[in-house]
């Protein structure tokens, strides 16, 4: 009877563990996934660019703030 018990409860993790994947693929982004107009598309590489390029301004901006508003007076 363990054995069933324990092969259920493995079964019930690969089961969890499929569902978790795929909804962080969701919540993440597909990276793995093909877009309809592949990667070599320019306008696709150039919104990469630009997007991961506000990201980092923003981020700086963030660091800045918190620096100069919390620990310089």
């Amino acid at each position: 009877m363990s054995h069933e018990k324990n092969a259920e409860r493995v079964r019930q993790a690969k089961a969890d563990l499929k569902h978790v994947e795929q909804q962080s693929e969701k919540i993440l982004g597909a990276q793995n996934e093909k877009t309809e107009f592949g990667d070599n598309d320019p306008v696709v590489v150039l919104g990469k660019k630009i997007g991961r390029g506000i990201g980092y301004v923003v981020v700086i901006f963030l660091i800045y703030h918190l620096v100069t508003t919390y620990f310089i007076k």
